[in-house]
């Protein structure tokens, strides 16, 4: 067997070069990308093997390029590390094993290249006149990031919120709100990627399954463990072990490799060193606005009144007739939801596998913390200056310490603010 319409791949090409004709039943979509700031790698050398397959071809200026395969089966993408920037760092995993099911269309086979040098990837400045090429300016860099940052910071707030808001009304530390993000982003990925449905309708039907998720959840184990009269500090073990049984579990079904939604990498919108994808803008669009429903709710409506209510005092809302059960499945429910959207764009803005909500449940709690435990607001301004500064940092720091400069600022505010950001200030004795 050998690759459809194989063709020599354009040193220079100005965009995604496909090896094979659009009636091809199956594909492999390779993408390098640059793990600081997830620029595209052009002009790597890339072999694909298996199957009777063994050829060798190289990456667009887009860091993509798409093999068409006559027969589904097991292929390998070896990336020829000679061809890379010698400052640029290995592939997080090279070779890879990819399995390519009959009929599935741009099999993901994306590397994220970790660089030395954390501003490695930036587009070189012009000739600084005495023969060598000056860095790029300090703006921009530093704006790009900012921006990024932002959306980070919306997404991240996604999923604060809901945390927020169970801890709020239930006094619950869930360490396993980082499944529910995974578990959304997996299902999209299992519905666009897989089933090849369309994004719109992927996205809504991950976050529809959130939601019911975190139905179950409440319905089948933390429901009856509050009527047992289990305490805080157990229920809270119980969320660790959920954690490590749904990650696992998710291994399982999806694989340790890490995946790759469907998407467009060209840039959507560009103002000044500005560059984003049209999911980048979309997740930031649609992150704004469920906040500000989110805010309608919690302050216009009855059910997010109640919801305040049960947060401030429990047993008083009670006595006063609401239902706490009800709110409290209405917020798992919610939250939940959430927290799969969350997980969906943050597929998008980077890419997912088995343990992603895990590895930025830290940041989960860390931006509820810093915005004041159980204030949905407090999560949202969280949220924004952690986003900020995780990117913002790796103008200074490597990339593998931008999560500490973070942490660093949080517990610099709280030194001074000890209720957080937003949080009230609790009377002691």
């Amino acid at each position: 067997m050998t690759l459809l319409a194989m063709m020599p791949v354009a040193a220079h090409a100005s965009t995604t070069d496909v090896i094979a004709p659009e009636d091809a039943d199956q594909t492999i979509q390779v993408w390098i990308r640059l793990d600081s700031d997830k620029s595209n790698m052009p002009n790597v050398g890339v072999n694909v093997s298996g199957e009777g397959v063994d050829e060798d071809v190289v990456t667009g200026e887009d860091g993509k390029v798409i093999i068409g395969l006559e027969e589904p089966g097991d292929y390998t993408i070896t990336i020829d590390e000679s061809t890379l920037p010698p400052e640029a760092g290995f592939p997080n995993k090279n070779p890879r094993d990819i399995t390519v099911s009959s009929g599935q269309q741009g099999a993901p086979g994306i590397f994220l290249v970790s660089p030395e040098n954390p501003e490695m990837g930036a587009a070189p400045a012009p000739d600084a006149g005495n023969g060598q090429s000056a860095g790029p300016g300090f703006w921009t860099l530093f704006w790009p990031k900012v921006v990024t940052g932002l959306i980070f910071g919306l997404l991240l707030a996604l999923a604060a919120i809901g945390l927020s808001l169970i801890y709020g009304t239930t006094g619950l530390n869930n360490f396993a709100h980082g499944e529910l993000v995974t578990f959304g982003a997996l299902m999209a990925y299992t519905f666009s990627g897989i089933f090849g449905w369309p994004a719109p309708i992927a996205i809504v039907a991950a976050v529809i399954l959130g939601g019911v998720f975190g139905y179950v959840q409440n319905k089948g184990l933390w429901k009856p463990l509050r009527k047992r009269g289990l305490g805080l500090i157990p229920l809270m073990i119980v969320t660790i072990g959920l954690s490590l049984v749904l990650r696992y579990v998710f291994a399982f079904f999806w694989g340790a490799d890490r995946l790759s939604l469907p998407s467009d990498p060209k840039p959507f919108l560009t103002i000044g060193s500005v560059s984003l994808r049209f999911t980048d803008v979309a997740g930031a669009v649609v992150a704004i606005v469920l906040l500000l429903a989110v805010a309608f709710i919690l302050v216009r409506t009855k059910i997010g009144k109640a919801t305040r209510a049960v947060a401030d005092n429990r047993s008083l809302a009670a006595a006063s007739g609401i239902d706490v059960e009800g709110v409290i499945r209405t917020v798992w429910i919610g939250g939940a939801a959430l927290a799969a959207l969350s997980g969906v764009f943050i597929g998008y803005y980077q890419s997912l596998r088995w343990d992603t909500g895990a590895s930025i449940l830290l940041l989960v709690f860390a931006a509820v913390t810093l915005g004041g435990l159980g204030t949905a607001f407090g999560a949202l301004v969280g949220s924004l200056v952690i986003g900020v500064f995780i990117n913002v940092s790796t103008l200074w720091l490597p990339e593998n310490l931008k999560y500490v400069a973070a942490l660093v600022v949080m517990i610099i505010i709280l030194l001074f603010r000890p209720q957080g950001i937003l949080g009230r200030r609790e009377r002691i004795g």
